[in-house]
């Protein structure tokens, strides 16, 4: 796994994976990249831009299976992320599912909103992310990108829908309940390509996007839906 920037997020992420898998990460500033070093027993520290195709690929990003740009700097995080996933894609044409997997912080809703149109794996809103919640998502597939909506305690979340899963094994009127009890509203549903307003008889299929409107207290009942 590559990481890129070794602020508060970044470094946590490492700090609480790196007795489970191979970290490495990538830091701008030389003062703090030492700091890390020093720090982070487990985790080789790289001092250098996330952004430069040569370091990554010279960083190892072939054997990378994941790419994790957590800097507080959106268009960083986007463009290290899309640049990431051209060059595994383009050096490992074969990849195993979940492999190559890139997941951006970003705190800007319209890049959100443009995120999976622009080959985003997974975008997740800073203001409510927090390491433990990006380990969650690495571990799990089905959740592919939050945003908040300011000024009410609302999130807009989109999903995978996993084997076996819940929402995949009935139709959303046989749900109507857990939503009325938990204040969960499916939007809407990815069915072969094409994005359809969802309704009572909707039937979601395993591994169909959908996107769900929650409390952000209510978040983990929806994702137990999708597991």
């Amino acid at each position: 796994m590559m990481i890129l920037g070794g602020g508060l997020v970044g470094s946590r992420v490492a700090q609480l994976l790196e007795k489970e898998v191979e970290i490495k990460l990538i830091e701008n500033n030389q003062n703090r990249a030492d700091e890390l070093a020093s720090d982070l027993k487990n985790t080789e520290v790289i001092h250098g831009d996330g952004t430069d195709a040569n370091l990554l690929v010279m960083s190892g990003l072939d054997s990378t299976e994941s790419f994790i740009a957590t800097t507080g700097d959106n268009e960083t995080n986007i463009i290290s992320c899309l640049l990431a996933k051209h060059l595994m894609n383009r050096n490992n044409r074969d990849l195993q599912a979940g492999h190559g997997k890139t997941i951006a912080l970003v705190n800007k809703e319209d890049y959100l909103v443009l995120a999976s149109t622009i080959g985003l794996d997974i975008a997740l809103n800073a203001k409510i992310s927090a390491a433990n919640e990006i380990l969650k998502f690495i571990r799990r597939n089905e959740l592919l990108s939050v945003a908040h909506l300011h000024g009410v305690d609302a999130e807009v979340v989109e999903l995978k829908a996993g084997p076996g899963s819940e929402i995949a094994r009935k139709p959303l009127k046989k749900l109507a309940s857990y939503f009325r009890q938990h204040n969960i509203l499916i939007g809407g549903v990815e069915q072969d390509g094409v994005w359809k307003v969802a309704v009572g008889s909707t039937q979601v299929q395993p591994h169909n996007r959908v996107v769900a409107v929650c409390s952000s207290h209510q978040l983990k009942k929806v994702r137990q839906l999708f597991n």
